[in-house]
């Protein structure tokens, strides 16, 4: 095992080493012998340098953190000394990354980790070896797609990496993190833990072993060796329905989509989702899969307002795992009613909500959104011209809950229709 320097005053009673205050600079170290409670430190923050040789509040043999919290966690490097199983305490300082291992084969086996936040194409691992991006776009079969939310860097003391005389390379060792929230990447089935191995992101998991695909759920797989960062990847889905076409064109001033299968095995319905940003999709219609082992026809005919308008489904099986098709653009030109429409539906505190609509008044009119029970919760004044008109509205202030949002002009008529949103 490589010794530890003490070149400073303890924290507290079991924790030794060279820092400034709960700051750890490059190539320092903190050494914890024994149980350190990150949450009762005074209120001071835990702090390693990220840099090419990191800064390291260290674990000796049996030693561990407790007290970790998204508010109480090691914003940087921990390094693990021995052959226990450990939870690495890693973090941002204000959300808790976690990698807990089993148990290595040798005393001197030694590891470290740090959780970096964000897209690992342009957040950089800064140690050695395989520095600098990964490229999440480089994956190796059966992985699709790998999570930009963060990475962890993984470090090995095989070959005196972390110090004379550690060794380990972690081939074997069983790896479990707590992962962000994972809804909008994949479904639990899909998920799989990733280590890059300098080229590409390849799988660890080889099955299923999310315990769901929220916040702080678990996935875990087994490491192997020249690993040196950690991912969240999805793995290729198999299609419940093996799609010959998806294509859209006009119907009497709206949108008829067509779609064709080959095949359908254990598929449950086709989610027909809108959008007028390529971004944010709503819902607009589910179709009832066939079910055919040959394939089925579909048609639906939907509303669509002036202007340009994007088109998927939402390809759903009946264990609920689902895949997106490709998307497909449209451009409405027919000279119809007044329409209008709200988006993202449901809309969260980080985006506006989009009112898009046509109409032949011009003036000043009020755009009013009303709560469940018929209280006005925004009010604000507008002017609008003739034809097509795209109105931004923050709702950061509002609850979670169900609103209305009404357009009046300025005699008091009441302009398109009443639109409901869902507030998250």
């Amino acid at each position: 095992m490589k010794p530890v320097l003490c070149l400073a005053l303890a924290l507290c009673p079991s924790i030794y080493g060279a820092a400034q205050g709960n700051w750890v600079p490059s190539g320092g170290e903190i050494a914890n012998f024994g149980v350190a409670d990150i949450a009762t430190n005074g209120g001071l923050g835990w702090i390693s340098e990220r840099a090419e040789a990191p800064g390291y509040f260290s674990a000796i043999d049996t030693a561990s953190y407790t007290g970790c919290s998204d508010n109480a966690n090691i914003n940087g490097y921990v390094k693990k000394y021995g052959n226990t199983a450990f939870i690495f305490p890693v973090g941002t300082g204000s959300k808790l990354r976690t990698i807990e291992i089993s148990a290595p084969i040798l005393s001197t086996d030694t590891y470290a980790t740090a959780w970096i936040a964000g897209n690992p194409s342009a957040n950089n691992d800064p140690t050695s070896p395989f520095q600098g991006a990964h490229s999440v776009n480089a994956v190796t079969f059966p992985i699709a797609a790998v999570s930009t939310a963060g990475q962890w860097d993984w470090q090995v003391g095989n070959e005196n990496n972390l110090g004379n005389g550690t060794t380990g390379t972690g081939e074997g060792i069983i790896i479990k993190v707590s992962i962000p929230d994972m809804t909008q990447f994949s479904p639990t089935a899909g998920l799989r833990l990733v280590g890059w191995n300098g080229t590409s992101w390849i799988d660890l998991s080889k099955s299923a072993t999310a315990t769901g695909n929220t916040e702080n759920n678990t996935l875990s797989g087994i490491m192997i060796a020249n690993i040196s960062a950690i991912a969240i990847g999805r793995i290729v889905a198999a299609l419940p329905v093996k799609l010959a076409n998806f294509t859209a064109s006009s119907s009497n001033c709206n949108t008829l989509l067509n779609w064709e299968t080959t095949s359908e095995i254990n598929a449950d319905k086709f989610i027909v989702e809108q959008s007028f940003d390529a971004n944010h999709f709503t819902e607009i219609n589910s179709i009832p899969a066939s079910g055919s082992f040959t394939g089925n026809i579909y048609r639906t005919v939907v509303a669509q307002p002036l202007g340009l308008a994007y088109y998927r489904l939402k390809i759903m099986d009946k264990n609920g795992a689902f895949v997106y098709s490709p998307i497909v653009a449209i451009k409405n030109t027919c000279n119809t009613n007044e329409y209008m429409q709200v988006y993202p539906n449901p809309v969260s505190s980080y985006d506006l909500l989009h009112l898009k609509f046509s109409t032949s008044y011009q003036g000043k009119a009020e755009l009013s959104i009303f709560n469940s029970v018929s209280q006005k919760m925004i009010s604000n004044s507008i002017i609008i011209k003739e034809g097509i008109n795209l109105i931004d509205t923050d709702v950061l202030k509002l609850p979670a809950g169900n609103y209305f949002i009404r357009l009046i002009s300025a005699d008091g008529k009441l302009i398109g229709i009443v639109q409901k949103f869902i507030k998250q």
